[in-house]
């Protein structure tokens, strides 16, 4: 079923997002099923959406170095699976099977889900949260119940947390939104005009990618390492020689990477960006999950006076995604500028989900600490997975977050994802969180899953890894594999 419509791809477009598609010479899989199915996971994870015009069968066997023959059977198993669909004289589009439907649950039905850094809402506190959001309701029945700005109560909420932390911040300097993608797309209407260039990190959250490309913004990487983190000598380069609208960063416990930016690099970074007039946004998503530090202060506490820093907050990995609540922190003038954006997009959220939502940010203290330490459960079973079937694999984990950020010892991330979706294990290639389709190298691996889940679906990303690469993965020392 085509559910819209966003134009063509280009045959060298979609050879960049396909990465290392291709079967090791030795395998029996044909080219041209492993070609469907790396098309296939494309769609299923959104880096080309559907309805999606593909290129000629021709320009593409141009393109990969392949037969035309490879491509056109390729099409025409991705037709029969209901993933493309054909018309006269026209070119074929992208599309879902109609069997394949949202629930139960985010990875597809039956499937069990690597794809999603997000965790099961905490025992208790979500009920607990909406009772208390329909006793709190009636007074808010009389009117419209339009808040642009969002309700009262949740704005103080998110403003005294900031404070805690050391920012001080007033209700007025909030706008609730739907989440943190939401209150991305809110801000590049605002500030970055199509074609703009936006200096964000690589790698990052692929939803931040998406963005950028809806909106028609321009990429701008800045390379962060596995280990250290940040370079601000290159931050300063690409400002002076790219002349960026806008720099983003996930500067606490960064996703997919889990690094957490200091507080040198945190005045640094500010100061970069108010000595050049370059608005920075800082996404703090992940800010209150710190496994092994408490972050610093934020980014806009170290700000020069007068500076605007934008800070995106949000629900979703704290509490629960379902309550889609999220959050802009900015003085009251862009606060201003930012809700006549938001127009184009909504006109306010929802009166209960602000409510609940208020009430969890209350009550942080109730379920926070133990969701930390199941996180570090998890989060060492998945490194003894991945040292036991990733044979070679390096990981070098964040100080908090919810992701291990997987460097593999063959670059066969997307031939590896694809492998694993057919073992019921759905996976994002590290190509999937750059600017330009590299991480052909890197898996994410999130550790949200409860344990025992996780354990398996790591096992069985190591099978497909062993497929991809051709059987059996290089021999190397299982105790010397893992970075830690």
């Amino acid at each position: 079923m085509i559910t819209g419509h966003s134009g063509g791809i280009s045959a060298p477009t979609l050879g960049r997002q396909l990465g290392a598609w291709r079967t090791p010479p030795d395998s029996r899989r044909p080219s041209y099923v492993a070609l469907a199915e790396a098309v296939k996971l494309l769609v299923l994870d959104g880096r080309v959406p559907v309805g999606t015009a593909l290129p000629s069968e021709r320009a593409l066997a141009l393109e990969l170095g392949v037969s035309r023959t490879t491509v056109t059977t390729a099409y025409a198993d991705l037709r029969d699976s209901g993933h493309l669909q054909s018309r006269q004289g026209a070119r074929s589009v992208l599309t879902l099977p109609v069997t394949v439907t949202a629930e139960p649950g985010d990875a597809g039905p039956g499937a069990v889900g690597l794809n999603v850094a997000a965790p099961a809402a905490p025992d208790g506190i979500v009920h607990d949260a909406y009772r208390h959001a329909v006793a709190a309701l009636p007074p808010y029945l009389g009117g419209t119940g339009l808040y642009p700005h969002g309700i009262r109560a949740l704005r103080d909420a998110v403003a005294r947390r900031y404070t805690e932390r050391g920012l001080d911040t007033r209700p007025e300097q909030v706008l609730v939104t739907a989440g943190a993608q939401h209150a991305l797309r809110i801000v590049l209407d605002s500030l970055v005009p199509p074609g703009g260039g936006v200096i964000i990190e690589q790698p990052t959250h692929h939803g931040t990618l998406l963005a950028l490309r809806r909106h028609s913004a321009r990429p701008i990487a800045l390379g962060l390492h596995p280990a250290r983190g940040w370079d601000l000598d290159q931050l300063e380069s690409l400002i002076h020689r790219q002349q960026p609208r806008m720099i983003f960063t996930i500067a606490d416990f960064h996703n997919p990477t889990g690094l957490l930016l200091g507080p040198a690099g945190r005045e640094r970074m500010a100061a970069l960006a108010a000595r050049h007039g370059v608005p920075l946004v800082v996404d703090e998503t992940m800010v209150e999950l710190g496994l092994d530090a408490e972050p610093p202060p934020p980014v806009a506490a170290f700000a020069p006076r007068g500076t605007g820093v934008i800070t995106l907050g949000s629900a979703s990995k704290t509490v629960w995604a379902g309550l889609r609540i999220g959050w802009i922190r900015a003085d009251e003038t862009t606060i201003a500028r930012l809700v006549s954006a938001r127009y184009d997009l909504d006109l306010a959220g929802s009166v209960l989900e602000q409510l609940a939502a208020a009430y969890t940010l209350d009550h942080l203290d109730d379920f926070l600490p133990t969701r930390r330490a199941a996180l570090r459960t998890n989060r060492a079973a998945a490194l003894d997975e991945i040292a036991a079937h990733l044979p070679g694999a390096t990981c070098v984990p964040g100080p908090g977050g919810l992701c291990l950020w997987v460097a593999l010892q063959e670059p066969l991330a997307s031939a590896t994802a694809a492998a694993a979706a057919r073992r019921g294990v759905r996976l994002i290639p590290g190509s999937a969180f750059t600017v330009d389709g590299a991480g052909e190298r890197h898996v994410r691996i999130p550790y949200t899953l409860p344990e025992d889940t996780l354990r398996a679906a790591v096992a069985t990303v190591g099978e497909a890894y062993r497929e991809a690469a051709g059987g059996s993965a290089p021999g190397t020392d299982l105790d010397a594999g893992l970075v830690v």
